[in-house]
């Protein structure tokens, strides 16, 4: 692309919009957000007067005819991620995809062949990458200070989703592995340059919110690299009392930890709560100073901004997002059958992932992607 800012338009108005909106902005040389589009007229109409967007559409097609618009963020629950990449791409438009990538590998593979084939960016949103205390961790695990790293530990928690379609199996594709079980797995490859992943094990179940879905709420998966290193991934909707993110990574000399939440410096004891934080929000908190910037939302826009412009491949792409899929079908079918599962792991029939874990096919192998 050339030197002029990029016009970006974001497709949904909802949590991740805001949260992109804001993370755009904060590289004004670089980018505007000229649009907004989303098929709830009201909700969309609010948001984008609410935050100074100039135009809203309440389909993204008519806003992908719009030339004012380079590039669109795909913030729209995930069972729509691959119809929307699709229609963006064929448009022209660079496209920044949320997690996961898709629902199939079929739909991965064809949203990323769409994008080479056409020349233009599929940047996979995952922000754990970019995180600054991740960054400066992987950085220190791989300085030599600990040795050779042998185990990544991951773990993301909380009490739950804030919306309902996370629930649903037919929209989300599955529950807490689906939400945040991605970032684990992206962020363990990453701290480890990206090994191939040998095999897979997980273990999972629905222990605090099985009234409301079938889904699983609490996953640990296990990765086997080619390298001999370990990963594991733990990442849960059934935590009571806030939420914890943190990365480890031990070596034969020592040690790396980080707590991405609660090692502010800053913390807080209320009562009643407080309102701004959110929920929950009541007892010992410790509030963020800069929430955007520490979870690495600016830093992640701003670096696939720069590779539209320059045409690099961004350090999550298209086929990062493919690898965790694959990833997340091995664990979601080594749960349904009891035992670790060998990669390549490629079913060309499932499009509901979760479902190889509620619905076990013993008998399902590798296969090619159609």
């Amino acid at each position: 692309m050339s030197e002029a800012r990029i016009g970006v338009g974001i497709v949904g108005s909802g949590f991740i919009a805001k949260v992109h909106l804001d993370a755009i902005r904060r590289s004004p040389d670089l980018a505007d957000v000229v649009a907004v589009a989303d098929v709830d007229e009201s909700r969309g109409q609010a948001f984008a007067e609410a935050h100074d967007v100039p135009k809203f559409y309440p389909d993204h097609r008519a806003m992908l005819e719009d030339p004012a618009v380079h590039a669109v963020v795909v913030g729209v629950p995930n069972f729509l991620h691959h119809p929307v990449t699709m229609d963006a791409l064929r448009a022209g438009r660079h496209v920044i995809c949320e997690k996961p990538l898709a629902l199939s590998l079929r739909q991965a593979r064809e949203m990323t062949d769409e994008a080479r084939r056409r020349g233009l960016t599929l940047a996979y949103a995952e922000e754990l990458c970019f995180v600054p205390k991740f960054e400066r961790a992987r950085e220190l695990a791989r300085s030599g200070g600990i040795g050779k790293p042998y185990l990544v530990r991951q773990c993301e928690k909380h009490a739950g989703p804030y919306s309902p379609w996370f629930f649903k199996e037919e929209e989300a594709g599955g529950g807490i592995l689906m939400d945040m079980g991605c970032h684990s797995i992206s962020c363990i490859r990453w701290v480890l340059d990206k090994p191939r992943v040998r095999a897979v094990q997980a273990f999972m179940g629905t222990f605090l919110h099985g009234e409301v879905t079938k889904e699983e709420d609490h996953v640990v998966i296990l990765l086997e690299f080619e390298d001999g290193s370990v990963g594991q991934a733990e990442s849960s909707w059934a935590l009571k009392g806030g939420m914890d993110s943190t990365l480890e990574v031990f070596g034969t000399g020592g040690v790396v930890v980080a707590d991405l939440l609660k090692g502010m410096g800053l913390r807080a004891f209320s009562e009643p709560g407080f309102p701004e934080m959110g929920d929950p929000n009541q007892g010992w908190v410790f509030p963020d100073y800069e929430w955007l910037w520490n979870n690495g939302y600016p830093q992640e826009d701003r670096h696939f901004l720069e590779c539209m412009r320059s045409g690099q491949t961004p350090r999550e792409s298209g086929e990062d997002g493919i690898e965790v899929l694959e990833v997340i079908l091995a664990a979601y079918h080594s749960a349904g059958i009891g035992r670790k599962v060998v990669l390549p792991f490629r079913p060309a029939d499932v499009d509901v992932p979760v479902r190889l874990w509620q619905h076990p096919r013993p008998d399902l192998g590798p296969g090619p992607i159609e």
